[in-house]
């Protein structure tokens, strides 16, 4: 994985660090908060072309796990798995795909699709962020892009600059002692997001 949401130099730039000692440690570190920034949000976020997942069927749509999607290029129903059965792809005309919002509606949209488990294979190109940290597509909202990025540099600033009290609870801070509460607590041992940051994630976050 490379970071993709901020750049290392910007991150470095907002933490007055100017030399590389430390270039490789906050890598990794920023690579791992990416991937908990997108298992918080239930998402992939990273552009990724020929992406595939399967679905069941019985549902109104299909909700992908990268979205805004691009393009779709193909979708196949196959009972037995068979995926390369030509007769079970549909065509282009037979699914309508809502762009933004990541969903996939059978025929007119009026009607489930077919019935069964682990039935439906649909490829695609989709996602928030492409490689470079740009709009991955033209359905990519700006704010909801700005958003990410806001709460991926609140967040690695916040662990980055609380490195050396990760997993403490209590903190002594100008000749006083403060006792951590459950929520900063978790934050500092890296396994959940500061408040903000959550809020600020809220409306990337699908809500069906």
């Amino acid at each position: 994985m490379s970071l993709y949401i901020n750049t290392l130099d910007e991150i470095k730039a907002d933490l007055g660090i100017g030399d590389t000692t430390d270039d490789a440690v906050l890598t990794r570190w920023l690579e791992g908060l990416q991937g908990r920034i997108a298992s918080h949000c239930g998402r992939a976020f990273l552009e990724e072309s020929g992406r595939v997942e399967i679905f069941d069927g019985g549902y109104t749509s299909l909700l992908v796990h990268a979205w805004p999607i691009e393009s779709v290029s193909g979708i196949v129903i196959a009972a037995d798995q068979d995926w390369t059965d030509a007769d079970s792809a549909l065509d282009s005309d037979d699914y309508l795909v809502n762009y933004r919002r990541g969903a996939i509606l059978y025929g007119r949209g009026t009607s489930r699709w077919p019935g069964g488990r682990q039935l439906i294979r649909v490829t695609y190109t989709g996602g928030l962020v492409a490689a470079d940290g740009t709009a991955a597509s033209s359905y990519v909202e700006t704010r909801h892009l700005q958003a990410l990025k806001r709460a991926f540099m609140m967040q690695g600033e916040f662990e980055w600059r609380q490195r050396t009290t990760l997993g403490l609870s209590q903190i002594s801070m100008a000749g006083a002692s403060i006792q951590q509460g459950p929520q900063v607590t978790l934050a500092l041992k890296g396994t959940t997001l500061v408040p903000e940051v959550q809020t600020t994630l809220h409306p990337l976050m699908r809500i069906i």
